[in-house]
């Protein structure tokens, strides 16, 4: 029987897992938008209109053995997101009762906070400053709570880089400060390397870092990305200062996945 793979919020990220697992297990979907839902069966993926908060049902009828991608963010632009963290705890215990075999968390490395200087790695402890990052660190610790009821899988991404989505595009001709500070991104190839790992072999039950192995500074690295990509470049303070900012440290991660990152660094990424 083949494995069935929910995927809640088949945004950007979902349309690339989605076109490397295809064929290799059954995927489904969720979308807030009923046309989106029509789109995903014409790529041969069932589509499930359902928005957090919405009755779980139409998700768990699913899930019966079943891996659960949780891709659904916060919007950006929300600050209490109280309401965020209690529907997807709800859906959690609801994924729970019908069944589900694996959960994957998509997080962020925002949950460490910027004010440290540390190298990072999978045990240091959160010091989220965003609403959204204590959001996220607020569902990690509710899964990693039932790691003694099904395996659980926690992937803190670094900043996304794919081949239509770069972030010094969204930069570009900004004046900013803190030129100084360490860059961490993660390539989206890398990423669905990872996933196709955890997905279709055995599950890694706990936390894992995705992100680059280098971290130049970024008011060099996106001065340079801009050039690359033929677009205004930002305008950075304090570049020449000695680099600061947290690094994500991703080796032992990329190590127990017996992944080699292909864009191990940014400059390899545009």
């Amino acid at each position: 029987m083949t494995q069935n793979l929910v995927i809640t919020g088949y945004g950007w990220l979902a349309g690339y897992v989605g076109k490397a697992l295809a064929g290799d297990v059954n995927i489904i979907g969720t979308t807030r938008s009923h046309e989106k839902c029509l789109a995903l069966k014409d790529q041969g993926i069932e589509g499930v209109e359902y928005t957090l908060g919405d009755d779980p049902e139409v998700v768990c009828r699913h899930l019966s053995n079943a891996t659960l991608l949780l891709n659904v963010p916060p919007g950006r632009k929300s600050t209490h997101l109280e309401t965020f963290t209690a529907n997807m705890t709800a859906l959690i215990d609801a994924a729970l009762s019908a069944g589900v075999r694996h959960i994957v968390f998509v997080s962020t490395t925002s949950v460490y906070g910027d004010s440290t200087n540390e190298l990072i790695n999978e045990t240091s402890a959160t010091a989220p400053q965003t609403e959204s990052a204590k959001a996220h660190v607020a569902i990690e610790n509710y899964l990693l709570a039932k790691r003694d009821q099904i395996d659980v899988s926690i992937l803190r991404l670094a900043g996304l880089v794919g081949p239509d989505r770069h972030p010094a595009r969204s930069l570009s001709g900004r004046e900013l400060d803190a030129g100084n500070k360490r860059v961490n991104l993660v390539h989206i190839h890398d990423v669905v390397e990872a996933l196709k790992k955890i997905i279709g072999s055995a599950p890694i039950n706990g936390i894992l870092h995705l992100c680059s192995l280098s971290h130049p500074k970024r008011g060099v690295y996106y001065i340079d990305a801009s050039k690359a990509l033929n677009i205004e470049p930002p305008y950075f303070a304090d570049t020449e200062n000695s680099p600061s900012g947290k690094v994500i440290d991703a080796h032992k991660s990329w190590e127990q996945l017996g992944v080699s990152p292909q864009y191990s660094d940014p400059y390899s990424m545009f």
